[in-house]
């Protein structure tokens, strides 16, 4: 069990009107390891206010549950979704944006675009000396346990996805050389706990259309 799981939530998630009320392309917000869909607080309020359909689910205990379990809930989540709704965009931090490739490489065809935003696409570097790994598995739970490795993931561009990358040169915590994916976008200055409210850019990014 992850001790940070019960590290209070950074911002406020807007109410968000049912999907099937909303027409258009859904956008699936992904929030990180640790993190919680509050952290798009202003990504959703500037999206709700284009009339986008936006999804935000809490999952995987914050992420701190394995890879795979979190994997397939979200799995689960966008399978639904696209039941109803012929694509849809996603927005992932961190290790939603790991998952976020994922769920694109799952559903081929099915994610339009995919904005990574301090993504760990390729994994985060393993530690080395090995207390410190365990350390990180039992305050930050499996989800960052599973994340580290010493050999990086393979990343590729889904077929039939727009991929944009926003990476941070003030991102101590995903290396750029794990975001790097698609098309680059380089923002100055914002910590990678940040990134989620670039409403902005995230939006520019997604080059949202109906």
């Amino acid at each position: 069990m992850s001790l940070l799981r019960w590290v209070p939530h950074r911002g406020t998630l807007p109410p968000l009107p049912p999907l099937e009320q909303t027409p258009g392309t859904p956008v699936l917000l992904l929030h990180g390891l640790m993190g919680s869909p509050g952290n798009f607080e202003r990504t959703a309020r500037g999206l709700l206010e284009l009339g986008v359909a936006l999804a935000a689910p809490l999952y995987g205990l914050r992420g701190t549950v394995t890879l795979e379990s979190s994997f397939g809930e979200l799995a689960g989540v966008a399978g639904d979704i696209l039941a109803t709704r012929e694509r849809i965009d996603i927005v992932g931090h961190s290790l939603g944006g790991h998952l976020g490739l994922r769920l694109a490489h799952e559903f081929p065809g099915r994610v339009r675009t995919l904005v990574g935003i301090g993504a760990a696409f390729r994994g985060l570097p393993l530690p080395p000396n090995p207390v410190v790994r365990r350390g990180v598995g039992i305050v930050m739970g499996r989800g960052a346990g599973d994340l580290m490795t010493a050999t990086p993931f393979e990343a590729e561009v889904p077929a039939g996805t727009r991929v944009v990358s926003l990476i941070s040169d003030a991102d101590r915590v995903v290396p750029s050389a794990s975001s790097e994916l698609g098309e680059i976008v380089r923002i100055h200055g914002v910590r990678h706990e940040h990134l989620p409210g670039l409403a902005g850019d995230i939006i520019d990014a997604l080059e949202w259309r109906p």
